[in-house]
Parts: C-alpha cells; sequence; structure tokens
C-alpha cells in the first residue's frame, strides 16, 4: 500500500502549468502535482477508514511522518478525529486481549487446570465464540456450548474426551469404579459455569462497547473525508513541508524591470 503513494516531487511547484479556471481567477492553489499527491493521500486516508486500520499515511522510511504533516497541513480540522479514530482501532484491538486474559484467570479460579483440560485450545475457542456473540450483540442471550464427548472403556480403564468444535479441550482419566459420563458431565457443568461468567464479564462487554464506538466515528470521519475530497480547490499551506518550499523560490526568481511609462 505504500509504494502507492509518491513522495510528492516538486514538478511544478509555482503552479505555472495548465493554470486551471480557479488559479486564473486568482484564487490561490497547490500546484497539480502536490494536488495529485494530496488526493491520493485523501484516498488512501479514506480506505483506511474503511478497512478500520490505523491510519500510517503510508510514510516511507527516508521521510518517516512526512506523509501525515503534508496530510494534516492540508487538512488540519481532520486532525483530531483521525487520532480519535486511531485510538478507538486500538481499543477495539486490544479488546480480545483481555478477554483471554479473563478467562485464563477465570479458569485458574475454578481449578481448570492442565492437564487434564487443554487450556490453550479450551480458552481460545471460549474466547471466539464470545468474541462473535459480543459483535452480534447476543451476549445477554443464553447459548449453550455445543461439546462433545467420547469415552473409551477398557479392562484396565475407561476415559473421556470433551471436544468443542472439533478441538480436544480435554482428556480425562476415570478413577476406579467412576462412570465416564458422570465425569463428563461435571466436566462440562464446569466449562459451561466458565463460559456463562466470561459471557456477563467486562471484558466481554468492552468488545461490544468499543466495536460500537468505533463504528460510530467511523462513519462520521468518512462524511468528512466525503465532503473534503469533493472540494474543487486544495490551497497551499505554510506549514506544508511542500507547499513552504514555494515562497522561497518565488523570493529566488528574478523580476521584470518595470515598463516606463
Amino acid at each position: 500500500m505504500g509504494s502507492a503513494i509518491r513522495s510528492f516531487p516538486l514538478t511544478d511547484p509555482l503552479g505555472l502549468q495548465a493554470p486551471s479556471p480557479a488559479g486564473a481567477l486568482g484564487i490561490a492553489m497547490c500546484a497539480p502535482a502536490h494536488r495529485e499527491d494530496l488526493e491520493v493521500l485523501l484516498d488512501l486516508v479514506r480506505s483506511t477508514v474503511e478497512l478500520e486500520c490505523m491510519c500510517d499515511y503510508a510514510e516511507r522510511p527516508e521521510h518517516p511522518g512526512r506523509n501525515r504533516a503534508v496530510f494534516m497541513a492540508h487538512f488540519a480540522e481532520l486532525e483530531a478525529t483521525l487520532d480519535a479514530f486511531d485510538e478507538r482501532v486500538e481499543r477495539v484491538r486490544a479488546a480480545p486481549a483481555a478477554l483471554w486474559e479473563r478467562l485464563d484467570s477465570a479458569a485458574q479460579e475454578r481449578g481448570i487446570r492442565e492437564p487434564p483440560f487443554a487450556l490453550g485450545p479450551l480458552i481460545d475457542r471460549m474466547a471466539v465464540v464470545t468474541l462473535a456473540r459480543a459483535r452480534r450483540g447476543q451476549l445477554r442471550t443464553p447459548h449453550q456450548l455445543s461439546l462433545e464427548r467420547f469415552v473409551d472403556r477398557r479392562e484396565s480403564g475407561s476415559s473421556v474426551s470433551l471436544s468443542m468444535e472439533r478441538q480436544r479441550v480435554a482428556s480425562l482419566v476415570c478413577s476406579p469404579g467412576e462412570d465416564p459420563d458422570d465425569l463428563a458431565d461435571t466436566a462440562q457443568r464446569a466449562l459451561q459455569e466458565l463460559f456463562d461468567e466470561a459471557q456477563h464479564s467486562a471484558q466481554a462487554r468492552e468488545i461490544d462497547d468499543a466495536r460500537d464506538s468505533l463504528l460510530a466515528i467511523k462513519s462520521h470521519l468518512l462524511g468528512l473525508l466525503a465532503q473534503r475530497a469533493a472540494t474543487d480547490t486544495i490551497a497551499p499551506a505554510a506549514s506544508c513541508p511542500v507547499c513552504g518550499c514555494v515562497p522561497e523560490r518565488l523570493a529566488a526568481t528574478p523580476q521584470r524591470p518595470a515598463t516606463p511609462a
């Protein structure tokens, strides 16, 4: 994506080639090449917002921060909203990790440990289901976990395996005389209680809240970007690293002598 943005070459910084009607009327405008770069950046930012990613402005390693400086110099009214958007994207990204940590802590508190449980796959499956339910606004709706049991009865001793979404999450060995189905029932109740608790946790609610917050600012920001893209003219900006070169060029341009009256 970064290769699509040029490094803003000053091919015509004074805007002397192919003047536009606005320029002919004396309205200050950016040079055509610079305007094209700004339009590309504006479209890049819009695409980034659509994809709900943090805005990196297609920065180049040799000029870190330059593209952002150019963009903000011309579209300063978008800076606060773009920064807020980036913060909400980060909030959405952080929410699942907090849920994973909560499930791991709650499992340990309930005595659900390795072995016989496979905590990695178990927490992963529970978190994925919770994440999907939070995004669909279903956290308050009861949900029964889909658990499958596989009983292995042998003379030497019975065992039972529990799987969630085709992923083994527990391998339980029965004590002498213990019924494997009773052992599986106890384990399934413990897992269901762990899952139910997660649905009402602050970490699960944060996934839903963070998503709603991001969607609200995304809609607002896309509207602002659309309005800016529809603007016919982009004026030079004194703080722009590109436009800032123009006054020096103007000062260095030899002035024609005044024509005698």
